[in-house]
């Protein structure tokens, strides 16, 4: 599902107008009114997207544990630890940080047991900033 989702949003960023009007409006808001579109428009279309793919997470985060309200606290280190090992704005990166973090994660989790799996995301962020703070597929 991931590999699907990373391929479709990759394609749909860098082929479709509104997809490229989404990376620009970060870029320069004032040149993308002279092309012609709405920057408020285009931004609510973005957060649409966002909330799309965000509420797909959810749904898939369901069937593997219960919901509670203190959920965030178990995934919100990780999130951070792929933003970061990915490099900010990869598409492709933040596939590539997630598979690697789960298998370094499972890894640890084999060999160390189980409390020492949280601290692999850390690990791996605190050597990424060190060695290339602009992740693996950062500019």
């Amino acid at each position: 599902m991931a590999l699907v989702l990373t391929i479709g949003l990759t394609l749909y960023l860098s082929k479709t107008f509104t997809g490229r009007a989404i990376k620009a409006v970060a870029q320069d808001e004032a040149a993308l009114r002279l092309m012609g579109a709405n920057p408020v428009r285009i931004k609510q279309w973005a957060f649409g997207i966002a909330t799309a793919v965000t509420a797909l997470a959810g749904a898939l985060l369901i069937i593997v544990g219960p919901v509670e309200p203190t959920m965030d606290r178990v995934y919100i280190g990780r999130t951070f630890c792929i933003v970061v090992l990915a490099g900010l704005g990869s598409m492709s990166g933040t596939l590539v940080a997630g598979l690697i973090l789960g298998v370094s994660e499972s890894i640890v989790l084999t060999l160390l047991g189980a409390s020492w799996a949280p601290a692999v995301a850390f690990g791996l962020l605190l050597i990424m900033l060190g060695i290339r703070p602009q992740g693996l597929f950062g500019r």
